[in-house]
């Protein structure tokens, strides 16, 4: 295996993200009683699971932008850091390798937690949408076929696809900015 073959696998494990999840697999995993078979008292019981669920799916937006806001926080205090170190010796800007490293590794962690989160509620929404297909109306269904399914940027563009590019473009700006400070 050549070194190039590794770290492709390598980013192909961590950074891409699987095709959405599979309907089928959903509906299989999803249903106890057959859709076709339930009750009106089953019925009032799969609208509270449905908002139950709904509600999950917002706490997990709330959560999400939480851990945002987190990183982006931790990042100021280590560029915080990172100009403490440059101003008391300004003659070793070699000393800023450590805290590159340091936002290197919280920029990572970001990505991969946006990932994580983004792989969440993909699932979350999948699963409300078969839930939907139950009820009398799929107004989340309805929405998301009015955005285009979210694959013309131009009508939509996933919040989560804006999203993952705020830990890589600090990550550029932090190495740029060391790589500069050494050529000064």
């Amino acid at each position: 295996m050549t070194a190039r073959t590794a770290t492709k696998g390598i980013l192909g494990r961590y950074v891409r993200t699987a095709p959405a999840p599979d309907a089928k697999q959903i509906v299989e995993g999803l249903w106890v009683l057959p859709p076709d078979v339930l009750s009106s008292g089953d019925r009032a019981v799969l609208f509270d699971q449905y908002r139950l669920q709904v509600e999950q799916t917002e706490r997990l937006g709330v959560r999400r932008t939480v851990t945002s806001a987190f990183f982006l926080v931790l990042n100021s205090v280590a560029i915080g850091v990172a100009g403490i170190l440059l101003v008391r010796r300004p003659d070793q800007p070699a000393l800023l390798a450590v805290p590159l490293v340091a936002m290197l590794a919280q920029c990572l962690a970001w990505f991969w937690l946006v990932r994580a989160y983004r792989q969440l509620a993909t699932a979350k929404y999948a699963v409300l949408g078969q839930l939907e297909k139950q009820l009398p109306a799929s107004p989340g269904v309805a929405e998301w076929a009015a955005l285009g399914l979210g694959r013309d940027p131009a009508r939509y563009l996933p919040l989560s696809s804006i999203e993952s590019w705020v830990p890589a473009v600090f990550a550029l700006c932090y190495v740029a900015g060391f790589v500069a400070l050494l050529v000064v």
